[in-house]
Order: C-alpha cells, then structure tokens, then sequence
C-alpha cells in the first residue's frame, strides 16, 4: 500500500508567483492523485484562486520562494 505525504495542510499559509508578484493564501482543500501504484500527485486550491496549484509551486514562506527564482 502506498503512503502520501504533504508538504501542507488546510489552513496553512502559503506563497506563490501570480501575475509576477509574490502573493500568499491558505490552502483550502488538499487534492492527491494516485497515477500509479509508485507515484502521486499532490496539488492544493488556495483561498486566493479557484484553480488548483501543483506542490512544488508553493512555498512555506516569501524568502523561501524568492531564493527559488
């Protein structure tokens, strides 16, 4: 059986780049996705838009995702 793990949960406050600005939102609701026995996908919807965002686009905080462009 496999295990998902993530990186947030609901309520946690996170950044993103939207329209090229540094912009931060709670995560509402947390979406995985099993592909495959060996591999998932987790994407989370934000309070601040209705389309859902892949994990490795969000960061814990500002500095963490200017250091990542």
């Amino acid at each position: 059986m496999m295990k998902a793990t993530t990186k947030y949960s609901i309520g946690d406050r996170v950044w993103l780049i939207s329209d090229n600005h540094a912009v931060r939102s709670d995560v509402t609701r947390v979406i995985i996705s099993f592909d495959s026995p060996e591999s998932c996908e987790v994407e989370y919807s934000l309070h601040y838009r209705d389309t859902e965002i892949p994990e490795g686009q969000l960061f814990s905080t500002k500095e963490e995702l200017l250091k990542s462009l």
